[in-house]
């Protein structure tokens, strides 16, 4: 349906291309294990962590997750490739293609 973003589903640490091509980013939501802090970069690139950086959160051990929606969603030219770093079991999603 046009007009909705799709989720990336809860993605664990390490580099996932998303999404290839252009397309949107409208959120953005990271998750640490409550133990370490979280961080996850979403790069506007068809297939690596690199280019120019369109978010990037960090959830601590205090806040546990943190969370971001775009009023209007950023576009991206080649794609959507989100990293996610922390010990533990760091996790996060994406909100895209609206």
């Amino acid at each position: 349906m046009a007009g909705r973003s799709r989720s990336s589903g809860l993605l664990n640490a390490g580099t996932t291309v998303v999404a290839s091509g252009t397309n949107t980013l409208s959120g953005v939501v990271v998750i640490s294990d409550s133990v370490n802090p979280a961080t996850i970069t979403v790069c506007d690139n068809a297939s690596a962590a690199s280019g120019t950086i369109l978010a990037r959160l960090t959830a601590t051990t205090n806040t546990g997750a943190n969370s971001m929606a775009m009023i209007t969603p950023v576009r991206a030219e080649n794609g959507l490739v989100v990293q996610i770093t922390g010990t533990g079991t760091p996790t996060g999603l994406i909100l895209y293609g609206a």
